[in-house]
């Protein structure tokens, strides 16, 4: 055991305890003062907290403010002329003096130019307010002679404020400054401070204005300054209102306005700062600080001073308590420190011990050399022989440790790597680096290469001497493997991300990363070109409004991703890529931390179809008007706006006539380059603002606005317009170098507010045009009432032949036609049986059929009816010799299918087609000639017989009589009543007889009523006939009663 029994002893027992303490009582003092500032710091935040909660309590109510006053000019944009009454009454709504404290009126203060003056007072004065007040009084003060005027019109609540009722803004320079500052920044603008009018006391306050346009989203010259509407705010109700949410506690406030602020955010032409509030200062008060409020464009400075301690008893304490900890700590320390010094003497004792432990710790480095987890190797550093190498290293190379040490290093090298490694050595060697580290590979003993990651440094003596380099060799060959792997795999990826349709880049920190091919072919720049996304904003962007709203979307959308799953919504935008051509992109993306990755699709094509489509859905793609669809929208329109303005209409209906002609004789191409012309005649007719829309097929329809107050000057005006379209269509059109002349006809109605539907007045305007082409075409008619009545009992008349032909109510005659004293067969004859109204004649419905294309379908079943009926006549000997003649419409016949139609109903009844005869008018003969021939000469090969009806009373002509290949004749009944009476009638019919038998054709005479017509017939040689004097037409049973007797008769004679 130590025993201090000396002076120097007792030095070294003492100094360190002294030191220790001087120490310790230093930190104790240092404890303190931080804990002193750390308590200054608390005091100063809470004042802070406090300051910066008020101030923006304040901005809350300012904002406040600003909401009232956007109801406000959301109304007067919507309604310019808003009367008093309406202004007070949404005001009254507002609730100013419970919901927005401070403020003590909202007004509107009118822009009023000086040449308007007169009639905006007279107009003001005659507007009542909701209380009933009369506003006759109104007058502009001061009343001074100015071109403009901006005049506080409207004012609420009133009571209280009537002494700046009508108020001329000019009087008030600083109020003056903040209106001209709204009108010309848009935007609303705060007032320099000012003492209010209508308080008596605390009367500081600022006005609040924001400006009223009408005819915003229009062209520039159509925007209109209205006025301003404002909001006048006593200031210390306002800092009251603030005080009442609990944000004052012991706060002593001085408001203060700087003054006006510029774009660039430094104030206007400063001037001397104006007091907003005030209260007195706390000379004792240690803590101040200042905060800004900027709103409407001003800057308010808020002073804040603070009336009572920020500390708490415990908290003011706390440093001293701090320090007295300290000090016991200290003592406690030195004491232990002295203890220590007595215990200093076992030290001498363990250094013993220590140099065995030594011995211990070099066996353990030598053992933890050979038995380590990386190679180790120690080099000669002059001759670069392997002096010692540890068994990882051996195994590492495949060799022994033996081995190892009479090679040198670079002996293991790669031949590729072992020259860089040498002169790393050497470079170490000459002190030029410290240590030196590198990847290269050496070569195993069977000859596969060992990746590595060589770190070598000089062993230096105490001395100062090196004669040794020691290396540490880590195998990474596998991850060597695995970043080549990694690498093709990225190639891979690489080559199929550029492969793909859509473009991809990636963003690490604001910057681009990587873009695939496509990329650069949507954007025409590469990532080299626009290295951030910024750039890339600025570049493809060019408009800064609309690259602040993509962008805006943008970063909002990622914001979102970020909370949502990291899946970026798609944002579409337009960009303008290399070269000036607009592209349309759909941006989606993944959030990927701070990075993202981008996807592009180029969408262009996309949004062209997408925007054809939409035009095709309004517009004629053929003229170019609008289709049946936007004319409905338009109609409808046009009704609104007559009903809201006490106007009349027009709805002019408009047919080509004979354009059907023109399409068969000269193709569908000419009739299309026809309509395209006559479009454009129409929208040269017309006023911009009237529609002209092409209805289907040739119809058009001209909707006519504002045509006048009264019917009279509307129809007079209506057909003015209809008038000059006429004329301008008689003009020729030039159509593929030859002139063309066409007409329309017109058919007018009138309108007045919203009485009629759309789809009636075209219904009106359709009754008027077909009036129009039945009275001669090329003429223009207005909508007759008792028309209507006509054109519903055709409509209902349709509806009850289709119901008809659904429920079997026709049926067929036979009237027997006489030759050479016998019966050789019969006309068939349609007849209607209604279950209501009874039999309708023909003459009602056959039209009707053929307007409808009904026809078709009672054809048809005539066609396949007789042919039945032939079938069934097949196995009589007296029935089967007949002929049935079945009359065919011009319309059917030119059906495209009319030929395999005829062929199937022989075909699937069996009838024979030689007792088949097809009766033609000759009015067919006019439409294509050459397939109507075609067509004949088809069926007549099969046995159908031709018979052309009415003949002399249409268009034939010998020649056609030469081509076609007729079986019969028949004169029409209208010259065989007369033939008695009438010399030319009987000319006329001696000369069809001579035609028809020149020809080698059978004549038949129709409508036959008496012995002397018969005779006269058969004495010209016309020994056929059908008509009364033999029988009218009979039902079937009748009929086939009637053959049947006169066969017998014929027998029995």
């Amino acid at each position: 055991m130590f025993q201090p029994s000396s002076s120097r002893f007792l030095l070294r027992f003492w100094v360190p305890g002294l030191i220790v303490a001087v120490l310790g009582l230093l930190g104790s003092y240092a404890l303190w003062r931080q804990q002193q500032n750390s308590a200054e710091s608390v005091a100063q935040m809470r004042f802070e907290q406090k300051s910066n909660l008020f101030a923006q309590s304040m901005q809350r109510r300012l904002q406040s403010y600003m909401d009232v006053l956007s109801g406000l000019q959301g109304l007067l944009k919507l309604n310019p002329q808003l009367q008093r009454r309406d202004f007070e009454r949404l005001a009254s709504s507002m609730e100013l003096e419970n919901r927005h404290p401070g403020a003590i009126g909202v007004s509107f203060t009118r822009y009023v130019p000086g040449t308007d003056k007169d009639s905006f007072l007279s107009r003001t004065r005659a507007e009542p307010s909701t209380d009933g007040r009369s506003s006759k009084d109104f007058q502009i003060h001061p009343d001074e002679s100015r071109n403009e005027y901006f005049v506080l019109e409207y004012v609420w609540p009133r009571r209280g404020n009537e002494p700046i009722e009508g108020l001329e803004i000019h009087s008030q320079p600083s109020n003056l400054a903040a209106l001209l500052r709204a009108r010309d920044s848009r935007s609303m603008v705060v007032s320099a401070p000012f003492e209010l009018r209508q308080v008596s006391e605390h009367r500081m306050g600022v006005v609040m204005r924001l400006p009223v346009f009408t005819g915003e989203g229009t062209e520039a010259k159509d925007v209109r300054f209205l006025g301003t509407v404002d909001i006048a705010i006593r200031l210390s109700a306002l800092v009251d209102a603030v005080r009442g949410e609990g944000h004052w506690d012991n706060l002593v406030l001085n408001m203060t306005d700087m003054g006006e602020l510029g774009a660039d955010g430094g104030l206007v032409a400063p001037r001397t700062p104006g007091t907003l509030f005030d209260e007195p200062d706390l000379d004792s008060s240690d803590i101040r600080m200042h905060k800004d409020v900027i709103f409407g464009g001003r800057l308010w400075r808020l002073n804040f001073e603070h009336a009572t301690p920020l500390l708490s008893p415990i908290e003011k304490g706390l440093p001293a308590l701090v320090a007295a900890a300290g000090v016991l700590v200290t003592s406690l320390l030195t004491a232990l420190v002295m203890m220590m010094g007595l215990r200093r003497a076992q030290a001498v004792d363990n250094a013993a011990l220590a140099a065995s432990a030594l011995e211990v710790s070099e066996e353990r480095f030598r053992t933890l050399f050979s038995q380590a987890a990386v190679g180790v190797v120690q080099i000669d550093s002059r001759t670069g022989e392997i002096a010692r190498a540890n068994k990882k290293f051996s195994e590492m190379l495949g060799y022994t440790e033996a081995e190892l040490e009479n090679m040198c290093l670079q002996d293991c090298a790669h031949p590729d790597d072992a020259a860089a490694s040498m002169q790393e050595l050497r470079r170490m060697a000459a002190g030029e680096i410290a240590e030196m580290r590198m990847e290269m590979r050496y070569l195993h003993r069977d000859g596969h290469v060992v990746w590595v990651d060589l770190t070598a440094a000089p062993i230096t003596l105490s001395s100062g001497e090196t004669h040794h380099n020691v290396a540490v060799i880590l195998d990474i060959t596998q991850r060597k493997n695995m970043e080549e792997a990694l690498r093709t795999n990225e190639e891979g990826l690489r080559s199929i991300l550029n492969r793909l349709p859509i473009g991809i880049a990636l963003i690490k920190d604001g910057a681009f990363d990587f873009s695939n091919e496509r990329y650069a072919q949507i954007c025409g720049y590469d990532t080299q070109e626009i290295s951030s996304l910024d750039a890339w904003w600025a570049t493809l962007v060019v408009d800064p409004q609309e690259r602040e709203l993509y962008r805006t979307r943008w970063v909002d959308a990622c914001n979102e991703a970020r909370e949502s799953g990291g899946y970026i919504r798609a944002q579409e935008c337009t960009i303008t890529r290399k070269g000036g051509h607009l592209r349309s992109l759909e941006m989606a993306g993944v959030v990927l931390g701070e990075n993202y990755l981008v996807t592009l699709v180029d969408i262009s094509q996309r949004k062209a179809v997408e925007e054809r489509a939409r035009y095709l859905a309004y517009y004629d793609p053929l003229t170019q008007l609008p289709n049946r669809r936007l004319l409905l929208d338009r109609l409808q329109q046009a009704l609104a706006m007559s009903a809201r303005h006490q106007s009349y209409g027009a709805v002019l209906m408009l047919d080509l006539d004979n354009f059907k002609s023109l399409n068969e004789t000269q193709g569908h191409d000419m009739g299309d380059r026809l309509l395209g012309v006559v479009a454009q005649r129409l929208r040269s007719c017309v006023h911009v603002d009237d529609t002209v829309a092409r209805h289907g097929g040739d119809e058009f329809v001209v909707v006519l606005r504002s045509m006048g107050e009264s019917e009279q000057a509307a129809a007079a005006g209506a057909e003015e317009v209809a008038q000059k379209i006429l004329n301008v269509m008689r003009e020729p059109f030039e159509l593929n170098g030859e002139l063309h002349h066409t007409t329309l006809s017109i058919g007018i109605t009138l309108f007045h507010g919203q009485r009629e539907s759309a789809d009636e007045l075209l219904k009106r305007g359709d009754l008027a045009m077909y009036r129009a082409k039945a009275e001669g075409r090329n003429a223009l008619r207005f909508f007759d009432p008792e028309m209507q009545a006509v054109v519903e009992a055709r409509v209902a008349l349709e509806a009850d032949m289709r119901a008809g032909i659904a429920q079997g109510q026709f049926e067929l005659a036979y009237q027997p036609q006489m030759a050479l004293g016998s019966i050789v067969g019969a006309e068939v004859l349609m007849r209607w049986l209604h279950p209501e109204k009874g039999p309708i004649s023909p003459v009602q419905f056959i039209p009707l059929a053929e307007e409808s294309g009904l026809i078709h379908r009672l054809g048809e079943w005539v066609l396949r009816t007789a042919c039945e009926r032939l079938a069934a006549w097949a196995a009589d000997p007296v029935l089967s010799e007949l002929t049935l003649s079945v009359n065919v419409s011009a319309q059917q016949f030119h059906q495209a299918g009319f030929v395999p139609q005829v062929l199937a109903a022989l075909a699937s009844t069996g009838a024979d087609a030689r007792r088949l005869r097809l009766e033609l008018t000759e009015s067919l003969l006019l439409e294509d000639i050459d397939d109507t021939v075609k067509k004949m000469v088809r069926l007549k090969s099969y046995g159908v017989g031709f018979s052309l009806d009415d003949f002399g009373t249409g268009y034939s002509s010998l020649s056609y009589l030469k081509r076609l290949p007729l079986d019969e004749l028949k004169i029409d009944q209208g010259f065989v009543r007369d033939v008695l009476t009438d010399p030319n009638d009987a000319a006329i019919a001696r000369t069809i007889v001579a035609l028809g038998t020149s020809l080698g054709l059978q004549v038949t005479a129709e409508g036959v009523e008496t012995e002397a017509q018969r005779q006269f017939l058969e004495r010209n040689h016309c020994y056929a006939w059908q008509g009364y004097l033999l029988s009218p037409p009979l039902p079937l049973k009748e009929f086939e009663a009637l053959v049947m007797g006169r066969a017998s008769a014929d027998l029995m004679v």
